[in-house]
């Protein structure tokens, strides 16, 4: 299922213009000339002397910061941003975690369990804007999307050809998500009306609807999902049959 026209809140590694620059404020070096430590307080010196001790790249903004991150040629470059300092850690953990790869069942689990952690300095399961499992197909089962399911920020849920899937976990996930954009459903021959009378309930904001060979599902769903989804631009529906 196409989504390209999707709005998306996430942050796509956008150019900035380079007229949004540091460089464009005066220059007040000048205005600093001559300033004594003696005629500050302690509190004020120290701030002082901290801000002289950073390195130019410390003073750069976070969008700044942010552009230069999501131009590296790697994702283990993008980790390794993350371990210099807090502040590179925090602009840098959105890159990864937007769409986090989930190519294959070890980094799935990896995933699965950095997002049920319960004290972590990122809440990463909010950082989740786009999930796809449609390479792991069959391995994909509701034991494993079930504890996925306090990710209530993704927008774009791809689970073609998850066979394993019931209204179990796809329901849990679905439930409280008010940023949902587009959602892949094909194959999925086990999911029922619930699942989409959920996506109706909760999901306000859909554009792209695919339940492609999804049997169990009937009209009375998708008049549901058209009254309540106002937004929605594509709705894919072939049961297989002939």
């Amino acid at each position: 299922m196409a989504s390209d026209s999707s709005e998306s809140t996430t942050p796509e590694r956008e150019l900035y213009d380079d007229e949004d620059s540091v460089m464009q404020h005066a220059n007040d070096s000048q205005s600093s000339l001559g300033v004594s430590l003696e005629d500050m307080d302690l509190d004020t010196s120290n701030e002082y002397e901290e801000q002289c001790r950073m390195t130019p790249i410390s003073r750069l903004p976070a969008e700044i910061l942010i552009t230069i991150f999501s131009r590296l040629p790697s994702a283990s470059d993008v980790r390794n941003c993350m371990l210099v300092s807090k502040s590179w850690a925090r602009n840098s953990v959105d890159l990864l975690w937007h769409r986090p790869d989930s190519r294959n069942w070890e980094k799935l689990l990896n995933i699965i369990q950095t997002v049920r952690k319960p004290h972590t300095f990122f809440a990463y399961h909010d950082l989740i804007k786009r999930l796809n499992l449609a390479q792991l197909g069959d391995m994909v089962s509701d034991g494993t999307l079930g504890p996925m399911s306090n990710c209530k920020r993704i927008e774009r849920l791809t689970l073609t050809n998850c066979r394993m899937l019931t209204d179990l976990s796809v329901s849990e996930l679905i439930k409280g998500n008010r940023n949902l954009l587009a959602i892949d459903c094909t194959n999925l021959e086990q999911i029922t009306d619930e699942s989409l009378h959920t996506i109706a309930n909760n999901c306000y904001r859909l554009q792209g609807l695919n339940v492609t060979k999804c049997t169990r599902i009937t009209d009375a769903s998708l008049v549901a999902i058209a009254k309540n989804c106002r937004r929605v631009k594509r709705v894919c529906y072939f049961d297989g049959g002939s």
